[in-house]
């Protein structure tokens, strides 16, 4: 799933928002530093300036250095690891998966990359990346609260999606949508949206007013199976499905689970730092990603 550009201010105001996020302390010197570094560094990304923005993206992490993480943060990570769910027919396969604790709050980002997204072959992004976020209680052992990036939104997963994960060993369930990836929380179904002139199915659903992820999902559907994905002739998509094809029940029915723990075992891409967009940047990935907000706040 990747934004248009009406998108681009919208997730520019929520970065700048992360550096004064709720509960947190005050910032620091050092923290206000780095923060002007990482917001210049997320502008030239946003703009496709890559080595500007890696430029910036090093002075913020050589102010405020991301750090390892203990034995207890990482096996933090694996109690709360997502639950990951496609449907039988997914085109992509994940192919990176990053994790990122806060410093001072009870909060832990999941990054996954997916090898592309079926509407942006042309994009100069090798990867599809998408994000959630669960926020865990003092004890750290009980979920207080999980959030996906949907489409360029923030969805917050109500007392359903919360009880489930903690069913599951604190573990929250994302089902993924068909090559778009949009990450899907249980009770999903009834969740409120507003559609609008920037999603790509918007001739199959209402806009500018609220709508249920139920509505949105079946307009990507409807839009998917009979007109099929942007640039079906692209070079660059060669190989990909030109639609989804099966039915409704189909397109809704998550059933194959996809293991991030493996990729976390093998890679060990996990780091404690609050600027989760310049450590990825810097520490993890060798090729490009679309930034994304860096705490749901």
């Amino acid at each position: 799933m990747k934004i248009g550009w009406i998108w681009t201010a919208v997730v520019l105001a929520i970065l700048s928002m992360g550096f004064a996020q709720q509960r947190a302390p005050i910032s620091t010197p050092v923290q206000d530093a780095a923060g002007q570094h990482h917001q210049r560094g997320v502008e030239f990304h946003l703009k496709r300036c890559l080595d500007q923005a890696s430029q910036e993206y090093a002075s913020a992490l050589e102010i405020d250095p991301p750090k390892e993480v203990t034995a207890a943060q990482m096996a933090l990570a694996r109690r709360f690891l997502p639950r990951l769910f496609t449907t039988r027919s997914e085109p992509f396969r994940l192919k990176d998966f990053a994790v990122i604790f806060h410093p001072s709050r009870r909060l832990v980002a999941y990054h996954l990359f997916w090898e592309d997204d079926i509407d942006f072959p042309e994009d100069n992004d090798p990867c599809d990346h998408e994000l959630l976020w669960v926020e865990y209680a003092e004890d750290h052992k009980t979920i207080t609260g999980v959030s996906t990036y949907f489409h360029g939104r923030i969805l917050r997963g109500g007392d359903e999606a919360i009880q489930e994960a903690t069913a599951h060993g604190g573990r929250p369930r994302v089902n993924v949508q068909w090559g778009k990836h949009g990450s899907l929380l249980l009770g999903w179904e009834r969740q409120p949206i507003v559609a609008d002139n920037d999603d790509a199915e918007k001739k199959f659903y209402p806009l500018d007013r609220q709508i249920t992820l139920l509505d949105y999902n079946r307009g990507t559907y409807e839009k998917l199976s009979k007109e099929g994905r942007r640039l079906p002739e692209h070079p660059l998509g060669k190989g990909w499905p030109l639609k989804f094809v099966g039915s409704w029940q189909d397109f809704t029915k998550f059933s194959v689970p996809v293991d991030p723990g493996q990729l976390l075992s093998s890679k060990q891409m996990i780091r404690v730092s609050r600027w989760n967009n310049a450590t990825i940047n810097q520490r993890f990935l060798r090729y490009n990603f679309r930034p994304k907000t860096e705490w749901p706040d």
